[in-house]
């Protein structure tokens, strides 16, 4: 057990563990974050996915050897900071500060005056008074034989910052296991009028059920007025269900957050379901009467077009058409180049298939005795929500706000303690100061020398 007890309160040990920590806390931004396991297997290939996957490193902070590491470092502090301890209690402990004369050559700054004109009791007045000026009241007064001793100080729980900035690390380090342990970060994808509980997590390997449900009534997308194609805003129309009953309405964009029982639901992104959902607008017209009519379809929706007396079924839709060696295809999501594939049915029967394209409306208007237009697509949205939850973060927040103070604490207000000695030499009297302190001793040198220099003046008035 001594030797464990050591190995914990050994410095190298707390170093070694830190870099440890350090070092593995870059892997989250080397390894990066996809959000389906094929993306990693594209990056890395199977073999170094499989050992991601293993280790848990596309979502280190809630793996189990990064909870060790944090563990392992808390004992060592903890360690630590109680084989220290001792010595850093025998300065509250209640007991005389007194200090023969031969203590001033172990201080370590020092300075020595004289004078004629002042007794022992007076030349202690003077320098009690200089002394509480600067903030060091007088905690111990004694008389050793003809030498007059004085002890002050100031800042003694300056020994007790680095203890305190211990524990606001190990608040830091316990609020994070408690939100690597029981808390998960992950995604939720709504279409518009969809609901659900699953939420994907980080990595894409595993997925949580939330005890509840969560609704996008709506989805709406922002554009700058300057700058029409770039998104300003992302908004959602979000509900909580939970036990068939709406516990929770909010709207939900950037930074403005839906939160319930401890959960975390942020707009992160959007997408669109151009070719799996939407409604296509057309405008039809007979060539030969020159009547006109619209229809609104979804894909595989057959309709009547008023007034014309046909019906137009949508057969497919595409909206980055393409064409490849298996046929028509889309090659994205987006409206660079939306083409739609109709069939007209007339009263007798006849039916024929046409191409409308949004960009070359030309195209294919003489194979039917109808001219069909684009008109407009409104696609279906879909919102991506990051869903997180950190039962911990409240203990990491005070952990930071204990340790700032306690950082403030240990390096601006050091402990510093004053000895003085007055004793009559013959006709004069000998005042003799000796200081020390813990932190900042250039800084120190420069107080110590400005109370010397006006215990001088004061005693030789």
């Amino acid at each position: 057990m001594k030797k464990i007890w050591d190995i914990f309160a050994s410095i190298k040990t707390a170093i070694t563990l830190f870099f440890l920590i350090a070092a593995t806390s870059i892997i989250g931004t080397v390894i990066k974050q996809q959000p389906v396991p094929e993306g990693y297997e594209q990056l890395y290939g199977p073999t170094l996915t499989k050992i991601i996957k293993d280790l848990k490193l596309y979502d280190m902070y809630h793996s189990w050897w990064f909870h060790l590491l944090l563990v392992l470092f808390s004992v060592n502090l903890i360690v630590c900071s109680i084989d220290r301890l001792p010595r850093v209690l025998r300065f509250f402990k209640k007991e005389s500060r007194i200090r023969g004369r031969e203590y001033l050559s172990e201080t370590q700054v020092k300075c020595v005056h004289k004078t004629k004109k002042l007794s022992v009791q007076e030349a202690s007045e003077k320098v009690e008074k200089i002394l509480k000026e600067k903030g060091f009241p007088i905690k111990e007064r004694e008389q050793q034989g003809s030498t007059l001793y004085m002890f002050a100080e100031k800042g003694l729980w300056n020994r007790m910052g680095v203890y305190i900035t211990h524990l606001s690390i190990l608040i830091v380090l316990i609020g994070g296991l408690i939100g690597g342990i029981f808390g998960f970060t992950g995604n939720m994808t709504l279409v518009e009028g969809g609901k659900s509980n699953n939420v994907i997590l980080r990595g894409g390997f595993s997925n949580k059920i939330l005890p509840f449900e969560v609704k996008c009534n709506d989805f709406k997308i922002l554009f700058y007025e300057n700058k029409p194609d770039v998104p300003k805003d992302y908004i959602s129309e979000l509900e909580v269900i939970e036990n068939g009953q709406v516990v929770k309405r909010a709207k939900v964009e950037v930074n403005h957050p839906l939160v319930y029982k401890g959960i975390y639901f942020y707009q992160a992104s959007y997408g669109v379901f151009s070719s799996q959902g939407g409604v296509l607008t057309l405008k039809v017209r007979d060539k030969k009467t020159g009547k006109t009519s619209t229809v609104s379809l979804k894909v595989g929706e057959n309709r009547e077009v008023p007034n014309l007396g046909i019906f137009l079924e949508l057969v497919a839709f595409y909206p980055d058409f393409v064409i490849t060696a298996e046929g028509p295809t889309t090659r994205s999501q987006e409206l660079r180049n939306p083409a739609a594939l109709v069939k007209i049915k007339k009263k007798d029967g006849t039916v024929t298939k046409t191409w409308v394209f949004a960009f070359f409306p030309n195209v294919h208007e003489k194979e039917s005795d109808y001219e069909v237009k684009f008109v407009k697509f409104e696609p279906v949205f879909y919102t991506v929500l990051q869903v997180s939850k950190d039962p911990g973060v409240w203990l990491v927040w005070l952990g930071c706000i204990i340790m700032c103070v306690a950082l403030l604490f240990t390096f601006f207000y050091p402990h510093r303690r004053i000895f003085v000695w007055i004793t009559p030499k013959g006709k004069d009297v000998e005042i003799a100061i000796g200081m020390s302190t813990n932190r900042n001793l250039e800084g120190f040198k420069k107080f110590a020398e400005g109370l010397c220099n006006r215990v001088k003046e004061e005693i030789q008035k």
